[in-house]
C-alpha cells in the first residue's frame, strides 16, 4: 500500500485535539477507482485517488476553500473528476480576473484526480449555476445555461451539454444511481425535516440516509441490513460497496475495508495537514 500524507505540525500538550477529518468518496462505475475528499481544517480539502484493485492510496491536491463533494462526480472510467468549488477570497478573485477577465468566486471544474488543476472550467458565480454529472466518460452535463459566457476552459475531447429549460441535474443522486444505489424512500421535502424524513437509498445490504435538520445541518447515516456479522457504521461519514463487494467505510478521519466479517484499516488521514500553498484551479 502506498500512502503519501503530509504530516501536521506538533502541538503542545495543552492543545485541544482537532475534530476528526470528514471524508466522502466517489466510486467509478466501470473501474476500480475511488476519489476521496478529506475535509479539515474547515476551509481546506484534500483529494485522494484510491485504486481498490491494489488498495493503493495516492495523495493529491490541497484546495483552500470549499469543495462540494455532493455536487461532484467521477467519470465511469475513473479518469476525470467534475467538481464544484467556492473561494470568496480577494486573492482568488484577483487571480480569476487576471487569468480569465471575470469575477469568479464559485465554479465547476474538470480535472484528473487526485489533482484539482482545471482542464475544463465554468464560472458559477451567478447564484444559480454549478455542478453537473457525467453522462458517459466523455460527455458532461453541467448546470450552466450559457456556455458562451460561463465556459472559461473548454475541455479537449469532451462533449459538454448545458442545462436546458432551467432543470438542474441532481449530481449526488445521479452519481449514486450509476454505481448501484436505488431510492427506497423520498419524502416530499426532506430538507429541514430531520431524521424522521430522510432521503433513503439502498445498495445491496447497505442503507444510506441523507438527513437535513431544521437548522439546515446536513449529514448522512448508514445501516447494515444483512443478517450475520455487521460492520461498524456508527459515525461513518461515507460508506459504499466496491466492484468486488467489499464494504469501504470512512469514519473519524480513517478509511477502512470490511470484508468477510473482518475490518482492516487502510489509512488514517487525520494527521494530513496543509503545509504548503494550495494548488489553484
Amino acid at each position: 500500500m502506498k500512502v503519501h500524507p503530509q504530516r501536521s505540525h506538533v502541538k503542545g500538550p495543552a492543545s485541544t485535539p482537532p475534530a476528526p477529518a470528514r471524508i466522502w468518496g466517489l466510486l467509478a462505475s466501470e473501474a476500480d477507482r475511488v476519489v476521496l475528499f478529506r475535509r479539515a481544517p474547515t476551509r481546506w480539502t484534500r483529494v485522494y485517488l484510491w485504486d481498490t484493485a491494489t488498495d493503493t492510496l495516492t495523495s493529491g491536491s490541497w484546495f483552500h476553500g470549499r469543495l462540494y463533494e455532493w455536487m461532484s462526480d467521477l467519470s465511469p472510467d475513473g479518469e476525470h473528476l467534475l467538481y464544484t468549488a467556492r473561494n470568496e477570497s480577494k486573492q482568488q478573485q484577483a487571480l480569476a480576473m487576471e487569468r480569465y477577465g471575470v469575477r469568479m468566486w464559485s465554479w465547476t471544474a474538470l480535472s484528473k484526480p487526485p489533482q484539482v488543476h482545471a482542464i475544463g472550467l465554468w464560472n458559477a458565480s451567478d447564484g444559480w449555476s454549478g455542478g453537473g454529472a457525467f453522462q458517459d466518460s466523455r460527455t458532461i452535463q453541467v448546470n450552466h445555461t450559457d456556455l458562451t459566457k460561463q465556459q472559461l476552459i473548454r475541455p479537449p475531447g469532451f462533449t459538454v451539454v448545458p442545462t436546458q429549460g432551467g432543470g438542474r441535474v441532481d449530481t449526488v443522486r445521479h452519481a449514486l444511481r450509476r454505481t448501484g444505489w436505488h431510492v427506497t424512500h423520498e419524502p416530499e421535502q426532506w430538507i429541514g425535516m430531520g431524521e424522521a424524513h430522510p432521503f433513503t437509498l439502498r445498495k445491496r445490504s447497505l442503507e444510506l440516509n441523507f438527513i437535513c435538520d431544521q437548522r439546515y445541518h446536513r449529514f448522512v447515516r448508514y445501516r447494515w441490513l444483512a443478517d450475520g456479522p455487521a460492520p461498524d457504521l456508527e459515525g461513518a461519514t461515507w460508506a459504499d460497496l466496491d466492484r468486488r463487494g467489499r464494504l469501504l467505510v470512512a469514519r473519524a478521519g480513517r478509511v477502512f475495508i470490511w470484508h468477510g466479517g473482518q475490518e482492516t484499516e487502510l489509512a488514517d488521514l487525520n494527521a494530513d495537514q496543509p503545509l504548503r500553498p494550495a494548488q489553484p484551479a
